[in-house]
C-alpha cells in the first residue's frame, strides 16, 4: 500500500516523489552541454548512480578529436579543438574518477536525421550518500545566484528521515462511526458571547431543545444533529480534494490545447502514416 500523507501535505509529497523517482531523469540544459542524474550500468554490469553529461558534436568527430581531463574537483573537455567545459565541480567528494568514462554516441532523430554526441558517464562513489540534484559546475551556480542550492542536503539520510516523519491521515470512517475521545464530539457554545459554559435543555415552555448560556442571557436553538469534528473535517477534505482534481484536469486540458495550437504539422510523419 502506498504511503498517503495528510491533505495539507499532498502537494509537497508529490514533489518529493517526483524528485526521487529514479525512472524520471531531469535533464538540465546549459550552453554547449546537458546533464542528468540517474542510474546506468557500469562496465561490470552493475547498476550505479551517475551523472550523464552529453555534448553535441559534429558528424565527422572521432575519438582522436576529443581531449578530456577529469579530476575529483575539475573537468576539462575539448572537442575538435574547442573547449566545451573547463570548470570546477561544486562538490569534489562524490565523483569516482576511475570508473567514469566517455563515449561517442550516434542517434537517429524522429525526422530521420542522424546526430552524434559525446556522452560522459560520471559515476558516484559508493561511499557517497548524496544525490546530484543541484548545480554540477561552479558556473551553473554563478548563473543562478538567486536559487538556493539544496544539493548538499539531498542525501539518503534526509530522504529516509523525511519519509519516516511523514504523518498519515486518520483512517476513513462512516458517518455513524465515532471514536470514544471527547474531542470527537462538538461541544456546544454560546452564539452570543462564545462561552462554553452552556446547558442544553428543553424547558416546559420550549417546543425544542435550546442552548442556555450561563454567562449571558443569550438563548439559541440546539443543533442535535451536529456532526463530529472528525466527520466534518473528512467532508471538507473530500470537497477540497475534488476541487483540486478539477483544477488539475483544467490545467492539463489547457496545456494540451495550447500544444495543439503551437506545434506545426510534420509532413514527413503524415506521409509515413499514409
Amino acid at each position: 500500500m502506498a504511503i498517503q500523507p495528510e491533505f495539507e501535505h499532498e502537494d509537497k509529497w508529490e514533489e518529493f516523489l517526483e524528485k526521487t523517482d529514479p525512472r524520471k531523469r531531469v535533464e538540465k540544459k546549459f550552453q554547449g552541454y546537458t546533464w542528468s542524474f540517474g542510474r546506468d550500468e557500469d562496465d561490470e554490469g552493475f547498476t550505479r548512480e551517475c551523472v550523464i553529461l552529453e555534448a553535441p558534436t559534429a558528424q565527422e568527430t572521432e575519438p582522436r578529436h576529443i581531449k578530456a581531463k577529469l579530476t575529483p574537483s575539475h573537468l576539462k573537455l575539448e572537442v575538435n579543438g574547442k573547449v566545451v567545459i573547463d570548470d570546477d565541480f561544486c562538490d569534489c567528494r562524490w565523483l569516482d574518477v576511475e570508473a567514469s568514462y566517455w563515449e561517442l554516441e550516434t542517434k537517429t532523430e524522429k525526422a530521420g536525421e542522424r546526430t552524434k554526441s559525446l556522452r560522459y558517464l560520471l559515476y558516484v562513489r559508493s561511499d557517497c550518500p548524496k544525490y546530484i540534484t543541484g548545480a554540477l559546475f561552479e558556473r551553473e551556480k554563478a548563473a543562478a545566484p538567486g536559487q538556493d542550492d539544496d544539493s548538499d542536503d539531498d542525501t539518503a539520510d534526509t530522504r529516509i528521515r523525511q519519509i519516516a516523519n511523514l504523518k498519515e491521515p486518520e483512517p476513513r470512517r462512516d458517518e455513524d462511526v465515532y471514536f470514544s475521545e471527547e474531542e470527537e464530539f462538538s461541544d456546544y457554545e454560546c452564539e452570543g458571547c462564545g462561552s462554553k459554559s452552556v446547558n442544553v435543555m428543553k424547558k416546559a415552555e420550549d417546543r425544542e431543545f435550546k442552548v442556555y448560556c450561563n454567562d449571558c442571557p443569550y438563548v439559541a436553538k440546539a443543533d442535535l444533529g451536529k456532526e463530529a469534528p472528525s466527520i466534518r473535517r473528512q467532508r471538507e477534505i473530500d470537497e477540497a480534494r475534488a476541487r483540486k482534481k478539477k483544477e488539475k484536469e483544467r490545467k492539463k486540458l489547457a496545456e494540451k490545447l495550447s500544444i495543439q495550437d503551437q506545434v506545426p504539422v510534420d509532413l514527413a510523419e503524415l506521409e509515413e502514416v499514409d
